[in-house]
């Protein structure tokens, strides 16, 4: 009866960091995001905007950090609780604190990225989400020789 939500677990564990790795977002600087990076530099940005969007991130980049490093650290203790004895109230209440932590994370990325969208006029938006779209298409055009 237990075999079946442990194993559930046991896969869902293992294939959580891969759906991380695998997502991209838009307010993720430094670290694998904003997929922004280089679609940024297509968008002819204003200095302004450049400075602004470097305030958002500044702004961001503490929160999702920490956040990030508790969520790794909480991922770590619930894979060995899942290899001790530790009780199933344990487990749960460590699997709690985990999905706790997920949410928290996406909604801090999703902030960051309505805050960076905010910044950008309603035709850099609209360019901004077609090379996104091709992005994940797999279509990476060619960028002009100088």
């Amino acid at each position: 009866m237990l075999k079946k939500p442990l194993a559930a677990l046991l896969v869902c564990s293992a294939l959580s960091p891969l759906v991380a790795i695998a997502t991209p977002t838009l307010a993720d600087p430094g670290y694998g995001g904003p997929r922004w990076g280089a679609n940024l530099e297509n968008l002819n940005l204003t200095p302004e905007q450049r400075q602004r969007l470097q305030t958002v991130r500044q702004q961001y980049h503490p929160q999702i950090e920490q956040t990030r490093n508790q969520l790794r650290t909480a991922k770590e203790e619930l894979r060995q609780m899942m290899g001790s004895n530790a009780s199933e109230d344990q487990i749960r209440s460590k699997h709690q604190q985990v999905r706790q932590l997920e949410n928290q994370l996406a909604s801090l990325r999703f902030e960051s990225m309505l805050a960076m969208r905010g910044i950008l006029t309603p035709q850099q938006r609209q360019a901004l989400a077609t090379q996104m779209q091709q992005r994940r298409q797999g279509y990476r055009p060619m960028k002009p020789q100088p």
